[in-house]
């Protein structure tokens, strides 16, 4: 049997690394754009004169396209070569974003983040699912470090806006080379050949079948998506704002933003380790157990400067293997494709639209700002997937059971 006929997990070890790696690349960029607006955010204000609510709302722009992509792009993978539409994608998204700092209206700034959005989420759900297909069962690990290259992209995008900021006048102006760093990502991944979706993938229920038999497990992690992607995201979207506002100047607050995405990277690269020792429900516990203890630290102790830089590392790292176990997790219970990840990432983008909505709003503007709103809201959001997670413990328990009763009657 040639290495052409196998199947992607049975391709030889090197050739895996190779495609693999081409997907760090571009997860290392995705972590640099989904994070860009908050450490950018004071800068997009001067350009467009606008103020921060309405900046704040680029993030909302940046899910919905994420979101729309999400949809888009499960629909087409397992249908069209999966590293056709990645590379497609990246090359939409390294032609919008260096239009970025030459834009001086608030609506060109959403046209221009909707687009690289729906970029975004396509090459997102590619990502999750082609690894999926690459290594099948041994993926853990691998999708660890997958979202650890998001992670790394999160943590050094505010200290590179730091460094534009002082070089240049203006954040705004790292786009240009996050533009740059999207071409070789992109020949990397057009020569690299693509996994198709393996035997049970192909065999298993279209959506409508797998909808009926695992709706169930589907919504609930789909609404735990939605809790804890909006979680990561308002959080990392306006801790820059709230630490200007309560301790720090701009560049140090960047520097808190960084901390947080810091956190995040180093808790993915324990999670490596620890996805081959633990399965994904232990993960998940031990995720949800930090991410309380973070946020609750920040939430009754406001005036505490350590137990800000304390908690924002502590949620970082705890909420860092939250996308990837939650997509093993599933994985465990049943066949992943295309479309079931993009439902799982449209829950996530939901959230990633409507929690730093709500804290844009509930924010307010100077003078009436109120930081703390971002804390409250997070904090919701992690007790909201607490539960979430029990329901889902339960649900699969009882799911399980009657798939075993079935079998022995």
């Amino acid at each position: 049997m040639t290495v052409g006929t196998l199947a992607p997990s049975a391709w030889p070890k090197a050739r895996k690394l190779r495609i693999s790696g081409s997907y760090y690349a571009t997860y290392l960029l995705l972590g640099l754009m989904l994070t860009s607006v908050g450490p950018c955010m004071s800068d997009l204000e001067k350009q467009t004169g606008s103020s921060t609510s309405a900046v704040g709302f680029l993030v909302v722009i940046l899910s919905l396209g994420y979101m729309a992509g999400s949809i888009v792009g499960g629909r087409l993978y397992g249908r069209l070569v999966g590293h056709r539409i990645m590379s497609t994608s990246m090359v939409a998204m390294a032609a919008a974003t260096p239009t970025i700092p030459w834009l001086g209206e608030l609506w060109q700034l959403i046209v221009a983040f909707f687009l690289i959005g729906l970029a975004l989420g396509m090459v997102d759900v590619g990502g999750n699912t082609l690894l999926v297909w690459l290594y099948g069962p041994d993926v853990p690990p691998y999708m660890n470090a997958l979202h650890l290259c998001f992670g790394i992209g999160a943590f050094i995008g505010p200290l590179v806006m730091n460094g534009f900021a002082a070089a240049t006048g203006s954040a705004v102006d790292t786009y240009w080379l996050y533009a740059a760093l999207m071409l070789p990502a992109v020949f990397w991944l057009a020569a690299m050949p693509s996994p198709e979706a393996p035997t049970a993938a192909q065999g298993s229920p279209a959506l409508g079948g797998a909808l009926r038999r695992y709706w169930p497990i589907i919504a609930l992690i789909s609404a735990f998506f939605f809790m804890h992607m909006g979680a990561e995201l308002a959080f990392g979207a306006y801790i820059t704002s709230y630490a200007d506002d309560l301790f720090y100047s701009e560049s140090l607050a960047r520097v808190v933003n960084s901390v947080f995405w810091g956190g995040l990277v180093a808790g993915r690269l324990l999670a490596i380790p620890l996805a081959t020792r633990l399965r994904a429900g232990g993960m998940l516990r031990i995720d949800l157990l930090g991410a309380a203890l973070g946020i609750g630290l920040i939430l009754l102790l406001p005036d505490s400067t350590p137990a800000l830089w304390v908690g924002t590392i502590v949620l970082g790292m705890s909420i860092a293997s939250m996308i990837p176990s939650s997509i093993n997790y599933a994985g465990e219970r049943m066949p992943i494709t295309g479309q079931i990840t993009a439902l799982f990432l449209v829950g996530g983008s939901l959230g990633s639209t409507i929690l730093p909505l709500m804290v844009g709003r509930l924010y307010g503007d100077a003078p009436n700002t109120r930081p703390e709103m971002m804390v409250y809201v997070t904090a919701v959001a992690v007790a909201a997937a607490v539960v979430l997670f029990a329901a889902l413990a339960l649900a699969t328990r009882r799911s399980f059971a009657g798939e075993d009763a079935a079998i022995t009657s």
